[in-house]
């Protein structure tokens, strides 16, 4: 289907032809799906702008798609939420409730941004179901540190930047930890106290101790949205602001 299903018998022929691929509804979980739009009615279909934030929700990472819904919900007539605080669906055991509340709430909100900063867990599955035509008009994706922006050793004069620098690093180097010690001696040429260790706290902090990175598969689908304009690479949590303004 190339549009948002308009009405409940659309609604039901989308579930199951583009979400189940032909697994049957019986009447209780078609009324139930009924009933689930009725009772979100408000939610889906009100005057606010809708915003589905859509990553990872393992800590560190959850921490900044809480920001994304400060300063999404920061605007005039705004909604920004999860999945994970609506409602679930009460749907039989052999239907996918989980992946049928997605699609629901997929389809009826007005952006979609999605927040990347590894390709692993349920941020890459959500990550596979927006590129479908029906939803990639609507989605915008941040991935974290997908361009170098602190390369250049003439910006690295603050504490802050330092930082920023190390996170990329963390994505980019291939001797991770020569270059961030070399990151530590350029701090300190620069009467900054910052340290080798510092910068491993730092980069552990923001990162969960998980080592960061793009699969070729993750990054084909990155060049893509990035030709059509739906791709915005960020480093810092005020970037990750920043580059929301993106999102209309």
């Amino acid at each position: 289907m190339a549009k948002i299903p308009e009405n409940t018998d659309e609604l039901t022929d989308f579930i199951l032809s583009d979400v189940l691929y032909g697994v049957d509804l019986d009447p209780v979980d078609s009324e139930r799906l009924l009933s689930y739009m009725r009772e979100r009615h408000e939610h889906l279909f009100g005057p606010h702008s809708t915003y589905f934030v859509l990553g990872s929700y393992e800590p560190p990472f959850k921490y900044r798609l809480d920001e994304a819904l400060d300063v999404l919900n920061r605007r005039h007539d705004a909604y920004a939420y999860l999945l994970a605080t609506q409602p679930d669906l009460d749907v039989s055991a052999d239907v996918p409730a989980l992946k049928v509340k997605f699609f629901l709430h997929a389809l009826y909100a007005e952006s979609i941004p999605l927040i990347l900063e590894h390709d692993t867990g349920g941020a890459v599955a959500e990550f596979g179901r927006v590129e479908r035509p029906t939803l990639l008009e609507r989605t915008y994706l941040f991935p974290r540190s997908r361009e170098e922006r602190y390369d250049d050793e003439s910006v690295l004069t603050t504490r802050d930047a330092i930082r920023a620098r190390a996170i990329e690093l963390a994505y980019h180097a291939a001797e991770f930890d020569a270059e961030l010690a070399a990151l530590a001696d350029h701090a300190r040429d620069h009467e900054l106290d910052v340290s080798t260790q510092d910068l491993e706290s730092y980069v552990e902090t923001e990162l969960g101790g998980r080592t960061p990175s793009y699969s070729g598969v993750i990054t084909d689908s990155l060049v893509h949205l990035e030709s059509l304009d739906r791709c915005f690479s960020w480093t810092t949590t005020d970037e990750l602001e920043e580059q929301l303004s993106t999102v209309p």
